[in-house]
């Protein structure tokens, strides 16, 4: 019994100090085009600094960015497509998704 009730606080003060960390913010992100027309234009502003593809991601393609250096976790996240359409994410959490992913 006294096992038990060790155990069960040990991981209660595990999962508390789990929680009470401060996120690390991503230091890349994973851009997937699952839309039919290319990505023409995508850019990240993250702490005053923007990052921007290089070139075009084709449709069905997949790009990692490397983001600047940043103390938060909300950047805001912009795309222009080939379509002439737009995304905009004002406030993408880099901290709990590293994943940005466009579909049709």
């Amino acid at each position: 019994m006294t096992f038990r009730i060790i155990a069960t606080t040990a991981l209660l003060l595990t999962a508390t100090s789990a929680m009470a960390a401060p996120a690390k913010p991503a230091s890349a992100v994973l851009i997937t085009n699952a839309r039919e027309v290319a990505v023409t234009d995508f850019t990240v502003e993250a702490g005053g600094k923007t990052v921007r593809l290089a070139k075009p991601l084709a449709p069905k393609a997949k790009t990692t960015l490397k983001l600047p250096k940043m103390s938060g976790c909300i950047v805001a996240v912009a795309a222009t497509f080939e379509d002439e359409s737009t995304a905009d994410l004002s406030e993408f959490d880099v901290c709990k998704d590293k994943n940005v992913r466009f579909t049709d």
